[in-house]
């Protein structure tokens, strides 16, 4: 009787291990999803950049979900139409560029603005499948949720597995949260962009620019160094507009600061000064390497050849340098009225050519 009675309590103990090791691992999973909560918190309130939200939601959810494919798409302008902005998967689900989604459960999540989970994808009628294009080869079930900002849905989060029931309700309800964060930084980073960056050029706009240019003004006075602003005018652009309209011109102007974008580097900072005018700041940058920058943009752009509905559009640019502290400015005025007035040289020179600022 006390052997039963012995094998009972090891019995009963054994179980409440068995309890406790699982209400342990619950527990620090639990844990483990608040800290991957106020992590994402944490880094997209302070972040204005699209893709590194974008980035962020990725990189901390797959530290929680058992995940093999992320996308995330958002609304178009009239929210009634969706865009891939960010996927990334394994070698077999690669980047494919921004497509429209024409179908599937992203757009019914967007449609009905709630979250839906899809536990086997090889079950589900056509009609209600991820398109090709999303859910690449292997995947086998499916989380989506909305991106919600004042009851407008500006887009949806999916993570895809190649596992048959990879997720549950409560990770759908967990990536709700997560969805909850992200939209409102996504949003935010919109606006900014709205209010920093020029839509046709993706350039800064002048006031930002502007903001940019003070601090490093600021810098250089205080700490030392050097760095150049070039003014660049397009050469005959006004021809290009009156013989083939507006639109034309836009999208050779969208092309030729791409053309300029590609002679610059990462920490170069530009910005679209007026119609056809650009203003890129140097960061330590003396004149001669800013003459080198200079001429290759020159170059590029005398070379680009924009087709347009038959037309070919081309076109030069004169650009005008002044470094600082080697052109003294007391402030930005002066330093801008010193590129301006190189520029100008460079116009009456004969354009298509660089000129730095003489005193």
């Amino acid at each position: 009787v006390m052997i039963n009675g012995a094998q009972i309590v090891l019995a009963q103990l054994s179980r409440t291990e068995t309890a406790w090791r699982k209400a342990n691992g619950q527990l620090t999973d639990r844990v483990s999803e608040l800290d991957t909560l106020h992590a994402i918190g944490r880094e997209i309130v302070s972040s204005l950049n699209p893709q590194r939200v974008f980035r962020i939601v990725d990189r901390e959810t797959r530290k929680i979900f058992d995940v093999d494919f992320v996308v995330i798409a958002l609304a178009g302008q009239d929210e009634s139409s969706l865009k891939t902005a960010y996927r990334r998967g394994h070698e077999r689900t690669a980047d494919i560029g921004s497509q429209p989604v024409l179908g599937g459960p992203m757009l019914w999540v967007a449609d009905e603005k709630r979250a839906r989970r899809i536990d086997d994808l090889g079950r589900e009628s056509p009609g209600s499948r991820f398109p090709k294009e999303l859910t690449r080869s292997g995947m086998q079930s499916a989380v989506t949720v909305p991106l919600i900002v004042e009851d407008r849905v500006i887009g949806v989060i999916s993570l895809q597995s190649e596992k048959v029931g990879c997720f549950d309700d409560h990770q759908m309800n967990l990536l709700t949260t997560i969805a909850q964060q992200a939209a409102i930084a996504i949003e935010n980073a919109r606006h900014y962009q709205l209010a920093t960056v020029d839509s046709l050029t993706g350039f800064f706009v002048r006031d930002h620019f502007f903001n940019r240019l003070e601090e490093e003004f600021q810098r250089v006075g205080r700490y030392g160094g050097s760095f150049t602003l070039l003014m660049v005018d397009m050469d005959g652009f006004k021809s290009i507009n009156d013989r083939y309209g507006h639109l034309a011109g836009d999208r050779y102007l969208h092309a030729i600061a791409e053309t300029i974008r590609n002679e610059l580097r990462a920490a170069d900072i530009c910005c679209r000064y007026g119609g056809d005018e650009f203003c890129f700041l140097l960061p330590e940058t003396n004149l001669d390497a800013a003459k080198t920058i200079a001429e290759r943009i020159r170059t590029a752009v005398s070379e680009k050849i924009v087709g347009d509905q038959g037309a070919v559009l081309r076109a030069t640019v004169s650009i005008g340098l002044a470094t600082y502290p080697d052109h003294p400015a007391e402030d930005l005025h002066g330093l801008l009225r010193n590129a301006d007035e190189a520029l100008y040289r460079a116009k009456r020179a004969g354009r298509d050519r660089v000129v730095p600022f003489a005193a």
